[in-house]
């Protein structure tokens, strides 16, 4: 019986193999999906999109079809250097790099200026994007989707580098 029902409808079963193997293609072009992050200390689901001199916008920074990562740091915080020094010093430093952007909460380019080239630093010299944000503490880390949709986020130097292990870990 089974023989004869394969027989008489064997082009409809051929297109339902090929259907399958279709889609299963073009899943496979979907960017791949993981678990949730562990850490997301803040109440954002959407970060906040802010200027960064003329036209330029940060969404317009944000790498699509990436997660990305916003950095809120300082100069004069020991938290926040040591935070940057223990990133170089990742095996996954270059992953963390490739899509990081860095708020920081200083007075001048002179203030930054040791990491002039090591990453994108945007002065947020009034304070402005860091109230934007409601943030009390820094170091602070944003995880962002290409829509500025927030993924995770910690505060404080140890919770920081954790999320951005376990970013590193999602994007090598």
């Amino acid at each position: 019986m089974c023989k004869k029902w394969l027989r008489k409808n064997a082009s409809f079963v051929v297109a339902v193999l090929l259907l399958g193997v279709l889609v299963g293609s073009v899943t496979g072009c979907v960017a791949e999906s993981h678990e949730p992050y562990t850490q997301n200390y803040s109440a954002l689901t959407t970060a906040t999109d802010f200027s960064l001199g003329g036209e330029d916008r940060y969404f317009d920074k944000l790498q699509k079809d990436e997660e990305n990562v916003l950095l809120f740091w300082g100069s004069w915080c020991p938290h926040c250097e040591s935070l940057i020094e223990r990133i170089d010093q990742l095996d996954s430093a270059d992953a963390i790099k490739k899509n990081l952007f860095t708020v920081a909460e200083d007075e001048s380019l002179d203030d930054v200026e040791g990491h002039k080239g090591d990453f994108p630093i945007y002065l947020d010299q009034d304070k402005s994007v860091y109230e934007a944000y409601g943030l009390e503490h820094i170091p602070t880390v944003f995880i962002l989707n290409d829509q500025g949709e927030v993924l995770g986020s910690a505060q404080g130097e140890e919770d920081s580098l954790a999320l951005l292990q376990e970013y590193a870990s999602y994007n090598q």
